[in-house]
């Protein structure tokens, strides 16, 4: 009987020691520090992308947030680059130096025209040959080439063959002297050249047109004549020849061209636009204001003295001068014009640096 009560008693202790082991192991396992959670219990689970739930959308929400941010940043500045056109600023000096000058808008008239090339020819009214009235040997010569001569001058003093007497030789118009033929001591004949003699105040400008040309050209036209290095004259045109050349198949159309300070030549190229219409434009600007922008028509406005923004228009008609601005631009607003490009340059460059 006593050994059955102690093996009871002993059993009894072994199951009440093994319940106490079990539960120190228990409380050593939860206090004991995870491999990867460090010295914090890992409570939480996971999820799908391996972040724990109680703080992944937290780490989401300020990672996106910076990422979104930098994107805005950058967002923002490209517009800001696209929408705001930089100020261009160059000083007074400098524009002059680089040949550009401060227009306004302003209403004007577009002439549309014929170009023409030709040559300035004498005024046939206007030369002279000077002969002797007769037979003998020249004595003096009064004049030398390129004199200004006056009408009735003596430029040439000859001995008569027959009464040896001297007679002299005057000019019949005003110019100058062109040629000269006369020696002294040379025999001259009643027909003999002695000068040429030409009046340059006047002359004519000479223009060819083709066949298909010919039924816009009428007397009476103005042209406006340009001469390499001259300023643009304005005549009209005075004759037209009913003769077609033979060869090119041109008839040539002829105005009088004033010269009276000499500064044209006969045998000088021209260029003549006859103008065919006349058109008035509200507001217009001087060709060379026009540069590109995007690929479209553009100007550079002054927005006060110095400064320059660009600006799109859209154009209209055009003739060798100005071109007609239908919108962008109103009248009394400067620009610049001349020698643009600089400023188109240093905008393209502007932009260059800005990109990088």
């Amino acid at each position: 009987m006593k050994r059955t009560t102690i093996r009871a008693w002993l059993a009894a202790g072994c199951v009440a020691l093994l319940a106490t082991q079990l539960q120190l192991l228990s409380i050593t396992a939860v206090a004991e520090p995870d491999a990867q959670c460090g010295t914090k219990a890992c409570s939480s689970t996971k999820d799908a992308h391996g972040h724990d739930e109680g703080e992944g959308e937290e780490g989401h929400d300020h990672g996106d947030e910076k990422a979104h941010g930098a994107e805005k940043e950058r967002g923002g500045e490209e517009k800001g680059h696209g929408d705001e056109e930089e100020t261009l600023k160059l000083s007074q000096d400098v524009l002059k130096e680089f040949g550009i000058r401060i227009a306004t808008a302003a209403p004007a008239k577009l002439n549309l025209t014929l170009t023409l090339t030709g040559k300035l020819v004498p005024h046939e009214d206007r030369v002279a040959h000077v002969t002797s009235r007769y037979p003998g040997v020249i004595r003096e010569v009064r004049k030398r080439l390129g004199d200004p001569v006056a009408r009735g001058e003596t430029v040439v003093v000859v001995e008569n063959n027959q009464t040896l007497q001297p007679f002299e030789v005057k000019s019949q118009i005003p110019g100058i002297i062109v040629r000269r033929h006369a020696i002294i001591g040379e025999s001259v004949s009643d027909t003999s050249s002695l000068f040429d003699i030409a009046d340059y105040s006047e002359l004519f400008a000479d223009f060819f047109v083709f066949p298909a040309d010919h039924n816009k050209v009428r007397l009476g036209q103005r042209v406006l004549v340009r001469i390499q290095g001259q300023p643009t004259v304005e005549s009209t045109i005075s004759f037209l020849s009913p003769i077609t050349d033979t060869d090119t198949q041109s008839r040539f159309v002829r105005a009088v061209l004033t010269n009276p300070a000499g500064a044209y030549q006969a045998g000088m190229f021209v260029t003549g636009d006859i103008v065919l219409e006349e058109r008035s434009a509200a507001v217009a600007v001087d060709n060379s204001a026009l540069r590109t922008n995007e690929g479209k028509p553009a100007i550079f406005i002054e927005e006060e003295p110095g400064h320059f923004e660009t600006r799109a228009v859209f154009t209209g008609r055009k003739d060798k001068d100005n071109t007609e601005i239908l919108s962008g631009l109103k009248a009394g607003e400067r620009y610049a014009a001349g020698n643009t490009f600089i400023l188109q340059a240093e905008k393209e460059k502007g932009e260059a640096e800005h990109a990088h």
